[in-house]
């Protein structure tokens, strides 16, 4: 019976302690329209690594009580146009919702285009919580020497958009060699709103295949700074 007792008192302990060191939540969405090559654990790994505690969304998890203790929401890259399609029209009035109360939104590549009233270029509608525009940057995979908020930085790119007619509000943090938006930062209702056209979540893999050198590395801090921005009291 102590020995009973003793394994309840461990395992109980555990859980609190498990439960009292859990980081602020993150909802990353991993439905379709994200890509197949780890796009969303990517996200993920790096909200993880942030010391965030992340939970995957599908497209179809409309249930308003998942943003219940949320801090922010992360649209990973992919396919704007296929995300924006069949993402449940509740999980898209959820997450403006979420934005609109105070919550906060990042977003890499697809996760950016998907932001403004349409994705990019096309006639799909995005959400409407980012003014302006985007428009695709270019073709293939690079790694684009940036300057990210007055620092530059070797940054993984692949098919993200630039920023366009973005009104004053709108702080540009990241620019691409030719001068163009490769990230901005914005609220929108009460929340805050960080998205890229690069991929500064990339794992090394999708680096090692690119065929380029990313000569200053790991970029997640980007990411980390990205997250506590928008999730900071204000």
């Amino acid at each position: 019976m102590k020995n009973a007792f003793k394994l309840f008192a461990v395992t109980f302990g555990l859980l609190i302690t498990s439960q009292a060191f859990a980081g602020p939540k993150a909802l990353v969405y991993n439905g379709v329209g994200a890509c197949h090559d780890d796009c969303a654990k990517a996200s993920y790994d790096s909200a993880k690594a942030a010391g965030f505690d992340p939970v995957y969304v599908g497209d179809n998890d409309t249930d308003p009580r998942i943003f219940d203790g949320a801090t922010v929401w992360l649209q990973p890259g992919g396919y704007a146009s296929t995300a924006m399609q069949n993402m449940a029209p509740a999980l898209k009035e959820n997450i403006k919702n979420f934005v609109k109360n105070g919550g906060g939104y990042v977003g890499f590549c697809a996760g950016a285009f998907v932001t403004t009233n349409y994705v990019g270029t096309t006639n799909v509608k995005g959400l409407g919580i980012m003014p302006g525009s985007t428009k695709l940057y270019g073709k293939g995979v690079r790694i684009l020497k940036t300057k990210w908020q007055g620092s530059q930085r070797y940054i993984y790119w692949e098919g993200g958009p630039y920023f366009r007619n973005m009104p004053s509000t709108v702080e540009q943090t990241a620019s691409y060699p030719n001068g163009a938006n490769g990230a901005v930062r914005s609220t929108f209702g009460k929340g805050r709103i960080w998205v890229t056209g690069l991929h500064p979540e990339s794992p090394k893999w999708w680096k090692d295949e690119s065929g380029y050198d990313d000569v200053d590395g790991d970029d997640r801090d980007i990411v980390a700074n990205m997250l506590h921005w928008v999730t900071e009291a204000h």
